[in-house]
């Protein structure tokens, strides 16, 4: 064999081996360098924090129930019909639905999908009741996306809530 071909196969070869070996990159994409991923959520870890959360809904507190949510949440509100991407309106939006005194959640169903280490999503229907405000009884759809944030909590970074339509006659 061709010395010169020789060599070139084993330059190669060792190119190869050396590439398979390295770490990938960070992508612009990736939550986190590369090589140091998180560890799963735990279903346990992702369910208490979704009980916290409705909680905090039935709580009549507005400062508790704006806790639940990320300094850069973007949500539907079920009475607001517009997107809200300012956290002021969120807030004040929280604040209003403190005043509707629901004191308690019936929820019906609820699916919690784990997506990574610092992401998971609850989906679900519920009946929020209330036995001293306005509105006695509200169903709803919901879907919160919660993000780990860097004090290790888990706050709601996007939430679309919407009231449950009415079946057709």
């Amino acid at each position: 064999m061709n010395h010169k071909l020789t060599a070139f196969a084993v330059t190669v070869s060792l190119g190869a081996m050396t590439a398979a070996c390295q770490k990938p990159a960070a992508t612009a994409n990736s939550a986190e360098p590369a090589g140091t991923a998180a560890a799963m959520v735990s279903d346990t870890d992702a369910a208490a924090a979704a009980d916290a959360t409705q909680a905090a809904w039935t709580s009549m507190d507005g400062a508790k129930i704006d806790a639940v949510y990320a300094p850069d949440v973007v949500g539907f509100d079920p009475v607001a019909a517009p997107l809200s991407t300012d956290r002021a309106n969120w807030t004040k939006l929280q604040q209003g639905f403190a005043a509707m005194k629901f004191n308690h959640i019936d929820v019906a169903d609820r699916k919690i999908q784990i997506l990574d280490g610092n992401t998971f999503v609850v989906s679900g229907t519920a009946t929020m009741t209330s036995t001293d405000g306005p509105v006695k009884s509200m169903p709803l759809r919901f879907t919160d996306v919660y993000h780990k944030q860097a004090d290790d909590s888990w706050k709601i970074v996007n939430e679309h809530t919407s009231q449950v339509p009415k079946a057709a006659k």
